[in-house]
């Protein structure tokens, strides 16, 4: 497993490299001037003339080359250090870290209401297989799936914020605030996951050893989960690993919808600000926390089924 995963860390190196660049060049090539926006902050409603802007280009660091900012963003990414914000004036990698935390309390909460609820329908549906309970199981999945997430945010708001209130529009003050976008996160993945899940028990069901285990007497509840969940789960594995790596990196539209202060929210309000040392440190960040999490799901094959060897799990 420590070769595997020394290979999986040097991999990762010009793929962040080859990121970090595609950041720079995209937002070099962004409209708008960010030493404009911040001389027309600092002078106070008067006119802007060329010597604030070239003053305000040189305090933010735009007056050097491209290759030397790139070189200099790199080497103070690599110690921690992700530069200053353009609108706040403080250092990005603090903003994460403040913004992390929340993103990662929704993120978990998400994804512990999609295990808890697509485990149990995607095994019933697959259980049932043809019979009226399958038949209207998949068709709440079907409805789930092709729900926007947006959209679901806005009914729960409008049903249970409004109508019934049971629980606060937004901003984060407690359990009850953290209902509403989890539940609105987890619709998606809750039909993606169950219906996954139920074809791949209909595909294991076929195989030999659930038949001998059927034929040595054991109640087909103890057959699907002690021996067709587990092998089952393996390709679900890896549709879980996409939904956390969105799910860290934070749903932009989501948050900001619930004034959810994470990492979702931050990316707006950098973009609409044009704060781009904030959206080059947000991007990198997602980078970083894709990587991790496929990094887990492929040593999670593993654990799952022994017959799997980390060399080939990526590519399955």
């Amino acid at each position: 497993m420590g070769p595997y995963v020394g290979r999986r860390l040097l991999a990762a190196i010009p793929t962040l490299l080859a990121l970090s660049l595609l950041i720079f060049v995209l937002v070099s090539l962004a409209p708008g001037d960010p030493a404009e926006q911040l001389a027309r902050r600092e002078a106070f409603g008067r006119d802007v003339t060329e010597e604030d802007i070239a003053r305000s280009r040189a305090v933010l660091g735009l007056d050097r080359p491209f290759v030397t900012q790139f070189v200099s963003w790199v080497g103070g990414a690599v110690t921690g250090d992700l530069g200053q914000s353009f609108v706040t004036q403080e250092k990005v990698a603090d903003e994460l870290r403040r913004k992390v935390p929340p993103t990662i309390e929704l993120a978990a909460a998400a994804l512990l209401l999609t295990l808890v609820c697509a485990v149990p329908i995607g095994v019933a549906a697959g259980m049932l297989h043809r019979h009226p309970v399958d038949h209207v199981l998949r068709l709440l999945a079907l409805v789930g799936a092709s729900i926007p997430g947006f959209f679901a945010a806005y009914l729960l708001i409008i049903a249970f914020a409004t109508k019934l209130g049971m629980f606060p529009v937004a901003g984060r003050s407690g359990l009850k605030s953290l209902v509403l976008p989890a539940v609105s996160l987890a619709v998606v993945p809750i039909a993606r996951v169950s219906r996954l899940l139920r074809s791949s028990l209909l595909e294991v069901f076929t195989e030999d050893y659930m038949r001998t285990a059927r034929a040595k007497g054991l109640s087909s509840l103890h057959v699907v989960v002690y021996h067709g969940l587990r092998n089952a789960s393996v390709p679900v594995l890896t549709v879980i690993g996409g939904i956390l790596g969105n799910l860290l990196e934070g749903v932009v539209i989501t948050e900001v919808i619930f004034a959810w202060p994470g990492i979702g929210r931050l990316t707006y309000d950098a973009i609409s600000q044009r704060d781009y040392p904030m959206v080059q440190g947000v991007v990198l960040f997602a980078g970083v926390s894709f990587f991790l999490v496929n990094l887990l799901v492929d040593l999670s094959y593993r654990m799952v089924d022994p017959r799997i060897r980390l060399g080939s799990a990526a590519s399955r």
